[in-house]
């Protein structure tokens, strides 16, 4: 049977055992799916042997790969290291003359293998060099395809689907970011797309679109799914970055205990072997997310309990460091220390070339002369900001905060309130930030 709505609604109530509707669930799906049944009759049978060890991912993602040319009698260690080769070589030949090279090579290096390593690095081009990406998840596509020797796998399908709509999203590409999102998410139900990793790699990707699109709700809901799927995978390091993530993305809805309580739990799963950076980040971020709650006790103990570690992080991290530290003074309503720790975040900003930051932190700088009567640094830096932002494409309610800030410029008459206005648009139009901690 279909569970039916009334029956929800009554486990709700607590009026029928969660127990029965998983049990519906349950047969409801070994009724519909093949490939549900299967795995279902597999668990009952692990249920009858208690003693039986539980399921272990593999440790790397290309190991099923391996094992599966082992069972050819084929040289794996030669076939990989000649394909990774391979690999390097092509990264250095033009985009559109890489299809001519690849069919020959998708046939010696063992098809599968050889397409999850150009997969393997476009994952690592994406932060970077998403154009880059873009052409190696296509690369990927175009060796997949059927051949004399091999079926298309869909699982590669999958993987470069995912990758190319990731890479598409870097480049503001939404539109076709999302079709290949989508295509790629219908594919994790064919029962021979068996990576364990397939599913949250998707879904973070999926968390990070709605995150562009400010759809902020459906984006926590994948970005919890992708963590979890990763938890339970055992990737600990992985899991904490889509945590991470999901953090700023509650904060963006200003939902900021679950922005604290997901970057707690992400600093949970890295130990000191994560990477430095990343932990940095972490700490930032947590700090960040207290003193929005108003919690600026709790936020600037955590800046002095890890500034080793951040200081150890350098660049963006070192200049929003600083601007969290000028927040916090300005909350404390000490305004010497609030102006001389702006100007550094700014003058910063402006050295790194990163012009909304700079922006915003004038803005925030101007409030603070603007309080200290220094009428003239206002203007100055005000019209400066407006400069920096006319430049960039905003939403409508972002522009008509800041326009009503320009007319009060031009006639010499800005307040507390119009500034206030325009910090507060231009901080929700940057999701967050001066929280950049987005690995």
């Amino acid at each position: 049977m279909h569970p039916p709505l009334y029956l929800y609604e009554a486990v709700a109530r607590g009026e029928v055992p969660r127990e029965l509707l998983e049990q519906i669930e349950r047969e409801h799906l070994k009724a519909c799916c093949s490939a549900c049944a299967f795995t279902i009759a597999q668990d009952d049978a692990r249920r009858s042997r208690p003693s039986t060890p539980g399921w272990e991912p593999p440790r790397d993602r290309l190991d099923p790969l391996r094992d599966s040319l082992r069972e050819r009698k084929l040289n794996v260690r030669t076939i990989e290291r000649d394909a990774r080769a391979w690999v390097r070589r092509l990264v250095k030949v033009p985009p559109e003359s890489r299809r001519d090279k690849i069919a020959g090579a998708y046939v010696r290096y063992q098809g599968p293998l050889f397409c999850q390593l150009l997969l393997e690095e476009a994952r690592r081009r994406i932060p970077g060099d998403p154009a880059e990406a873009e052409s190696l998840a296509d690369a990927a596509l175009a060796a997949n395809r059927e051949t004399a020797v091999y079926q298309s796998d869909p699982e590669v399908e999958a993987a470069a689907l995912a990758l190319r709509g990731n890479a598409r999203r870097a480049l503001g590409r939404l539109v076709v970011a999302g079709n290949d999102l989508a295509a790629a998410r219908r594919l994790l139900d064919r029962p021979d797309v068996k990576d364990p990793e397939m599913a949250p790699e998707v879904f973070s990707y999926l968390g990070s679109l709605r995150t562009n699109q400010s759809r902020f709700d459906e984006a926590a809901g994948h970005l919890h799914r992708a963590a979890t799927l990763y938890g339970l995978l055992r990737k600990r390091e992985k899991a904490a970055r889509i945590l991470l993530k999901l953090g700023l993305v509650h904060h963006a809805c200003h939902d900021l205990p679950a922005a604290v309580t997901a970057t707690e739990d992400a600093l949970a799963l890295l130990d000191d072997g994560a990477e430095d950076w990343l932990r940095g980040y972490a700490h930032y971020n947590l700090a960040h997310h207290l003193h929005a709650a108003g919690e600026v006790d709790r936020a600037e103990a955590q800046l002095a309990a890890h500034k080793e570690l951040l200081d150890a992080c350098g660049g963006e991290v070192t200049q929003h460091v600083i601007w969290l530290k000028a927040r916090i003074a300005w909350s404390r309503e000490n305004l010497t220390a609030a102006e001389t720790l702006y100007t550094e975040a700014r003058q910063r900003a402006l050295d790194r070339g990163i012009a909304w930051d700079a922006g915003l932190v004038g803005l925030e700088l101007a409030l603070v002369h603007l309080v200290r009567g220094h009428t003239a640094k206002v203007r100055k830096l005000a019209h400066e900001a407006l400069k920096i932002f006319s430049e960039q494409q905003v939403e409508r309610e972002v522009r008509a905060a800041l326009d009503l800030l320009d007319a009060a410029e031009r006639r010499d008459a800005i307040t507390r309130e119009l500034l206030e206005r325009a910090i507060a648009a231009v901080e929700s139009a940057s999701h967050g930030r001066p929280a950049a901690a987005n690995p």
